[in-house]
This record gives structure tokens, sequence and C-alpha cells, in this order.
């Protein structure tokens, strides 16, 4: 039997979700040293663990913790998607946030008496990688996070195991 799937829905909610509080920090202009920025692992764990719920009940919780992270793995690619296109529109449509970035890094390698040649090397990178680091980067810790945050909602769940073998219909 083919099991009901929620990942769509949950992934598309969440990456909508993710979306506006990235663009509600940006616009806000809310310090990432403020921890705020963590908030949005939160939003998508809660994403997860209802999409989570929402498959072990479509599924009249015949599912097992693989189905479960399963689905929850395929919302967070949805999640992660949205976010690559995030990161690419706050890189060309907020230019300015790059040299806030170079700025701040430049004021912290000066107050931590970092040698300048290597200051101004990491410096030179990151303002030539920018777009890259956005984008890539934002992707590489969404799929990292978003592993690590199914293995926990795929443990939340009520789970009766695969569905037996005389319940299922004939294909």
């Amino acid at each position: 039997m083919k099991l009901k799937q929620t990942h769509v829905t949950y992934g598309l909610v969440t990456g909508i979700a993710t979306i506006v509080f990235s663009a509600l920090m940006l616009t806000m202009k809310v310090d990432m040293e403020s921890g705020m920025q963590y908030l949005m692992y939160v939003i998508i764990l809660i994403g997860l663990i209802l999409n989570a719920n929402a498959y072990a009940k479509a599924n009249n919780n015949y599912v097992t913790y693989s189905n479960i992270y399963g689905s929850c793995f395929k919302a967070v690619l949805i999640i992660a998607a949205f976010s690559t296109v995030w990161g690419a529109v706050v890189t060309f449509a907020f230019p300015e946030l790059k040299d806030e970035v170079l700025s701040k890094m430049a004021s912290d390698f000066e107050s931590k008496d970092t040698p300048e040649e290597q200051a101004q090397m990491v410096l030179d990178a990151t303002d030539k990688y920018w777009a890259v680091t956005m984008i890539f980067g934002s992707l590489a810790g969404i799929l990292f996070a978003g592993a690590v945050l199914s293995l926990i909602a795929a443990a939340i769940p009520k789970k009766k195991g695969a569905l037996p073998e005389h319940m299922q219909q004939p294909q």
C-alpha cells in the first residue's frame, strides 16, 4: 500500500514562513549577534513536527520512524529550495547587506588585534565569494539542520509499524 504524503504542504508552508521571518529580520535590521536568527530553526522544527504528526495521522499511524523521517526530510528539501531562492534574492536585492557584514567583520578583526594581512585576506575572500556563500551557505545550513531536526520530529508521532500484509489492498 502506498503511504499518503504530507511533505509538500508542510514544506511549502514552512518554507514561506521562514522567508517571512527572514524578511522581517532583514527589514527590522535585527543584529545577527542577538541570537534571533536561531528562531528560524524553531520555525522549521515546528513545521517538521506538524508534518510528522499529519503524516502519521494520514496513514492511521501505520508508519515507521524511517517513513516519518523520510517525509520530514522531503519537506526539508522543499524548505531548502525556498531558502536558496531567498538567499539569491537577498544577495542581489540588498547589496548594502554585504557592506554591513564586511564592515562588522573588519571592526571585529580590529578589536581582536588580528594581523592586518590575515584580516584583509578574509575580507577579500568574503567580498569575492559573497553571492556563493549567501546562496549555497544557506542551502547547506538548512539541509544539515533539517536532517537533524527531522530526526527529532520523526520521534514524536505514535507509530504502529508498517501496515500488516492482511490489511494491505492489492495493487
